[in-house]
């Protein structure tokens, strides 16, 4: 049976709670990305859009989970000035020559996907095998609609994946 982590980063707590969701949906380990340095508040908040805009990289503790154990990663952040967040990009630029099969999910109150996904890709130097950018606008139905089809995207590549190593 395949394994999958998901990791991401959350401010706020909204990208966290999507991000245990997909995980607990496909019975997946949960990391969230740490760092030492708060950024609660407004002057968090100010922090995390210099570092969004001058695209900087950012110290983060060290992860729980070995992700080249792991068949499929699902990379949630939150759209910070239209783009990746800075825990996100530092996490992936470190961990890129050892990832295997990607996902990609945002969280978003207006929109910044389509960059942020580009950017992410850019990375890591590969597709992923699904994306899905959750809008705060967006009503429960919706977003449910939403995330039924990146998990069965991520289930279609985690069937592929199991029926490979058994033909093995």
């Amino acid at each position: 049976m395949s394994k999958v982590l998901v990791v991401c980063f959350s401010r706020s707590g909204n990208t966290r709670a999507v991000g245990a969701a997909f995980a607990e949906r496909l019975r997946a380990d949960f990391e969230a990305i740490k760092e030492p340095n708060d950024r609660s508040g407004v002057s968090g908040y100010i922090r995390s859009l210099i570092d969004a805009v001058f695209t900087r990289s950012v110290r983060i503790e060290p992860p729980q989970y070995d992700v080249s154990l792991y068949d499929i990663l699902i990379v949630g952040t939150p759209i910070w000035a239209g783009t990746v967040s800075a825990p996100v990009r530092t996490w992936l630029a470190l961990h890129r020559r050892k990832l295997p099969h990607l996902a990609f999910f945002c969280t978003e109150r207006v929109r910044g996907d389509n960059t942020a996904f580009q950017e992410m890709t850019r990375l890591v130097g590969k597709q992923p095998v699904a994306r899905c950018a959750v809008r705060a606008s967006l009503d429960g139905h919706e977003k449910k609609r939403i995330a039924d089809i990146f998990i069965e995207r991520i289930e279609r590549r985690l069937s592929r994946i199991d029926n490979l190593e058994w033909a093995a």
